[in-house]
Order: C-alpha cells, then sequence, then structure tokens
C-alpha cells in the first residue's frame, strides 16, 4: 500500500509549484498596478516560505478529506502506480477544493506580506 507520506510529498510540491508561479504572477501585476516602493527580496522570501506552507496545507486537508473514498480506492489498486492513480483520482474534488481555499488564504497572506514588505522611503510617484 502507498505511504501517506508519499502522496503528501508528491502533492506538495505539485501544489507549491502551482501557487508559486500563479501567485507570483499576479503579485507582480499588483506591485506593479500599485506602483508602490517594494522590497522585492523580502516579498520574495516571505512569499515563497507561505507558498510552501500553503501547498503543505492544501495536500494534507485535501488528502484528509478524501481519507473515506481514496481508502475505498486503494483496496482495489495493485501496483504502485495503480495506488497513486487512486488517490488522485478517487479524491480529485476534495483536493481541488482544498487547494482552492488554500490559495484563497495564500492571497490574503500575500497582501499582507505586501503591506510588510513595503519599502521606508517614498516611490517615485509620489508627489510630495
Amino acid at each position: 500500500m502507498i505511504a501517506p507520506t508519499v502522496a503528501i510529498v508528491a502533492l506538495t510540491i505539485f501544489w507549491f509549484i502551482l501557487f508559486w508561479l500563479v501567485g507570483g504572477v499576479f503579485f507582480a501585476i499588483v506591485a506593479l498596478l500599485r506602483i508602490i516602493k517594494l522590497r522585492k527580496t523580502r516579498f520574495s522570501c516571505l512569499f515563497t516560505l507561505a507558498c510552501g506552507g500553503a501547498a503543505y496545507g492544501a495536500a494534507w486537508s485535501g488528502l484528509t478529506l478524501g481519507e473515506g473514498s481514496i481508502a475505498e480506492c486503494l483496496q482495489k489498486s495493485d501496483s504502485f502506480f495503480d495506488q497513486l492513480a487512486a488517490v488522485y483520482g478517487c479524491g480529485v474534488l476534495e483536493i481541488s477544493f482544498s487547494a482552492l481555499l488554500w490559495f484563497v488564504g495564500l492571497i490574503c497572506a500575500g497582501f499582507l506580506l505586501l503591506l510588510i514588505s513595503r519599502g521606508a522611503n517614498k516611490s517615485w510617484t509620489d508627489v510630495k
């Protein structure tokens, strides 16, 4: 039987890459539109850590929510790849819903990180 940690690690890596790319593009656009002076390194580091936490949370909660239906499908599968497909195939609704909730939370946290990462100096677009 497939170990739950294998499924959590694989899902965490997948969600991290997706959250980091989509969220990074989103906040790059937000930072450009707001024309604020931003400490990019601080924001990038904090956002990467937040993406890692959100990805792990999405993987863990998605597999926890879909535990019943996943266990039912795992009984019918024989090989490692059949079991891996059963984890994602039978729990796709719970995994996707969990990821969506964690991504919304990541976006909210990202706006907080934007506030934390603002530079002390005024932007060149400020009048005074």
